[in-house]
């Protein structure tokens, strides 16, 4: 009877299949490797583009504190300017408000009514005068308040023209509605008789204050 060795035959099959376990093995390294190489590389362009954004925020943080700068900057400037130029109407108002004020006091005050001095001294003014009679008073006062700013004469009786020949409507019209002066009080009233002049007069002290910026 005829006797095969198959020791050889298996001793090969089982060296290739050795062989193709360990190509399979080398494969599946391979591929590993692969892989977690373009996973590392991945990761690493997120990380790049992260590190990107990270400088790019940081840039614009600068620039807008440099903008934040230059809008403080900016905003000091017109601070200041704002106050110079309050300083500035201040010197005008200061400057062309007594002539606005004496100019309407000048055109206001009545004919029975003579100012004899003009005291102002920070905001307060105080006037001393003559009237023919106390109504003249009170009608000054009333046209220093805006109240009925007319120069048409208030002496019972008497009914002359304005000096600068203009109608009384006209006059008040001009004249009303004038807020340069508040807190008008009469201070004190005397009647004092003059010979010379056959008839008597009304003292009187009016004190108020005076606005020149309007």
């Amino acid at each position: 009877m005829i006797k095969i060795n198959l020791l050889p035959i298996k001793a090969a099959k089982k060296r290739e299949y050795i062989n193709q376990q360990l190509l399979l093995l080398g494969v599946v390294l391979v591929g590993t490797c692969v892989l977690l190489g373009m996973w590392f590389l991945h990761g690493e362009s997120k990380i790049k583009g992260q590190r990107e954004q990270i400088a790019t925020a940081k840039n614009q943080i600068v620039q807008y504190e440099k903008a934040i700068g230059e809008v403080s900057k900016y905003k000091g400037l017109e601070e200041s300017l704002n106050r110079k130029l309050g300083v500035i109407e201040g010197l005008i108002k200061g400057k062309t408000g007594p002539v606005k004020v004496l100019d309407f006091i000048s055109q206001a005050i009545p004919r029975e009514v003579w100012v004899l001095s003009w005291t102002e001294s920070g905001g307060s003014v105080s006037i001393l005068g003559e009237a023919l009679t106390n109504k003249d008073v009170a009608h000054f006062m009333s046209v220093l308040g805006g109240g009925n700013a007319t120069k048409e004469p208030t002496t019972e009786g008497a009914s002359a023209a304005p000096k600068d020949g203009k109608d009384p409507k006209e006059a008040k019209s001009e004249l009303a509605g004038q807020t340069f002066f508040s807190e008008i009080r009469l201070v004190r009233t005397q009647t004092r008789n003059y010979a010379e002049f056959s008839r008597a007069f009304v003292e009187f002290e009016i004190k108020m204050k005076v606005n020149y910026s309007i």
